[in-house]
């Protein structure tokens, strides 16, 4: 398999993607619902359940430092490293997107 091949492609052009005023889009792929965070320079992808308590971030927000944050308990994770920003062990699933002339792209694996 190559890399290639690893990549999903979730739209033509970032207009085709619905984001709530949060800057949050959800997208299922393969049976998982994927967060899609847009920033003012950057599209990053993160799993759509907290893993503290199952929270819906799609729900949530984005602090002054780019975290997200779950709308439950309040968790904040970090959509580089995934970690929380509290130490306490939770690690949200990250992954890779890419953007050129061919569209949008999540790498699953």
């Amino acid at each position: 398999m190559t890399d290639n091949e690893d990549w999903i492609k979730i739209a033509g052009k970032i207009e085709e993607l619905t984001f709530d005023k949060n800057n949050i889009a959800c997208v299922t792929i393969h049976g998982k619902s994927i967060c899609l965070v847009q920033s003012t320079d950057e599209l990053k992808a993160c799993s759509a359940s907290c893993p503290h308590a199952a929270g819906d971030l799609s729900k949530g927000f984005l602090d002054a430092k780019g975290n997200i944050i779950c709308p439950v308990h309040g968790y904040r994770f970090n959509l580089t490293t995934g970690r929380d920003s509290n130490s306490e062990g939770y690690f949200l699933k990250i992954y890779k997107v890419k953007r050129n002339e061919e569209g949008i792209f999540i790498k699953l694996a």
